[in-house]
C-alpha cells in the first residue's frame, strides 16, 4: 500500500480490520515513520515498513494499493505498471485525461489490472438503484437531481485542499462520483452546462461550489449539486432523487435508506444494506482481489475513469465560457 493518510483511518483502515476477510496489505510504502507507525497501530495485523518505491519491483508483491495524494498518483501507478504489479488506485486515476490514456495504454501493454476506486460504484444502495433503473420500475426516467454537502469552512487549514494536490474543486474531488454513478446508469452524455463559485475556501482550492447539467443521448437530463461550504442538514450529505413516468425514488446516504413513491401511491422502502463509506471500499477492494485472481477487468477500470473525467473537463470548461458544451469537442481533443 502506497500511502497511509487521513482517507486511510477513515475508510481504509475499517475494511482491512475486518476478521472475517483474507484481505490484507503485506507493507506500507511511506517515508514518514510517524505515518507508519499510526497505520501500523490501527492495523489488526502486522505489515512491513517500505521506504522506497524502487524496492517493489522483483519484491514478491503481486498488487498495489495506491492512496497517495492525488497528483502523485499518476506517477506511482506507472512505476507500479512498469514493475509488472496489478494496481488499485484510488480516484482519480490521474489529475486529467492525458495522464489517464498514457496509464490505460500501459496496462493494456503490460497486460496488468488497472481498476480505480469509485467506492460509490461498490455500495449496495447504488447497486440496487441500479437494477431499478434496469427493471424500469419508475418507466421512462425523465430526470435525475444530486445533491452533495459538505462544511469545510472551519478547517484550520486549506493546504490538502489545493488545486496542486487534488487536481481541482469541489466538482473534481467529491462530485465526480455522481458523474461517474450517472455515466454508468444512463449511458454517453451529449451536453454539459456548469457554473462555479468560490463561497467560502481560498481560491487555491478550486470551486468549493458547483451547479451542473447533463444530458444524455439516452433522453435523461441530470443537475448536480455540489458544495464544500454548504450546512450539511439531516438527510441532505448526499442525496440522489429519480423523476420518472411512474413516480420517484430518493436515496440518502445519511440515512442508509431508499424510498419509492409510485403512481402517487404512498411512500414505500425499498430494500438495501445499510452501508457506509468504508464498507464500499471493502466491496471494491474484494471485487479487485478477484479481478486479479481470475484476470478479468474490473467493472471501474481505466476507460471508466476517463469517460468521467472528460465529463468534468467538459463541465470544467462550460463554466469557465460560460455556456453548454457539447462532449463532441472534449472526444475530438483527445482523438487527435
Amino acid at each position: 500500500m502506497l500511502g497511509a493518510g487521513s482517507f486511510f483511518h477513515y475508510a481504509y483502515l475499517p475494511a482491512l480490520n475486518r476478521k472475517a476477510s483474507s484481505l490484507a496489505v503485506a507493507g506500507i510504502l511511506t517515508r514518514d515513520a510517524a505515518q507508519f507507525q499510526a497505520a501500523q497501530r490501527g492495523l489488526r495485523y502486522v505489515a512491513r515498513r517500505v521506504t522506497d518505491s524502487a524496492a517493489l519491483g522483483g519484491s514478491g508483491i503481486r498488487a498495489a494499493l495506491v492512496l497517495l495524494p492525488n497528483h502523485r498518483h499518476f506517477q506511482a501507478v506507472q512505476q507500479a505498471l512498469a514493475d509488472g504489479l496489478d494496481v488499485f488506485c484510488e480516484k482519480p486515476l490521474a489529475v486529467n485525461v492525458a495522464e489517464m490514456l498514457a496509464l490505460q495504454s500501459l496496462a493494456q501493454k503490460s497486460g496488468r489490472v488497472l481498476m480505480v476506486d469509485f467506492n460509490q460504484r461498490y455500495l449496495d444502495r447504488n447497486r440496487v438503484l441500479q437494477q431499478i433503473i434496469t427493471e424500469q420500475r419508475l418507466g421512462k426516467i425523465t430526470s435525475v437531481h444530486a445533491y452533495h454537502n459538505q462544511d469545510l469552512r472551519r478547517l484550520p487549514s486549506f493546504a490538502a485542499l489545493h488545486r496542486d494536490r487534488t487536481g481541482g474543486g469541489v466538482l473534481h474531488n467529491a462530485g465526480v462520483h455522481f458523474i461517474n454513478l450517472f455515466s454508468h446508469w444512463f449511458g454517453a452524455v451529449t451536453r454539459v452546462q456548469a457554473g462555479f463559485e468560490n463561497r467560502a475556501l481560498p481560491a487555491e482550492c478550486g470551486e468549493d461550489t458547483a451547479h451542473c447539467q447533463l444530458w444524455f443521448r439516452s433522453g435523461v437530463t441530470a443537475t448536480l449539486e455540489a458544495s464544500l461550504a454548504n450546512a450539511v442538514a439531516a438527510t441532505t450529505y448526499e442525496r440522489v432523487e429519480f423523476t420518472g413516468e411512474r413516480g420517484v425514488i430518493t436515496s440518502d446516504l445519511k440515512r442508509g435508506d431508499i424510498l419509492g413513491r409510485f403512481n402517487a401511491q404512498a411512500p414505500v422502502k425499498i430494500p438495501c444494506r445499510a452501508e457506509i463509506i468504508s464498507d464500499s471500499v471493502f466491496n471494491a477492494l474484494e471485487h479487485f482481489a478477484h479481478c486479479v485472481q481470475t484476470r478479468q477487468n474490473p467493472e471501474t477500470d481505466a476507460l471508466d475513469a476517463i469517460r468521467t473525467m472528460k465529463i468534468v473537463e467538459a463541465l470544467t470548461l462550460s463554466s469557465r465560457r460560460g455556456t453548454g458544451v457539447n462532449l463532441e469537442e472534449i472526444e475530438s481533443h483527445y482523438a487527435r
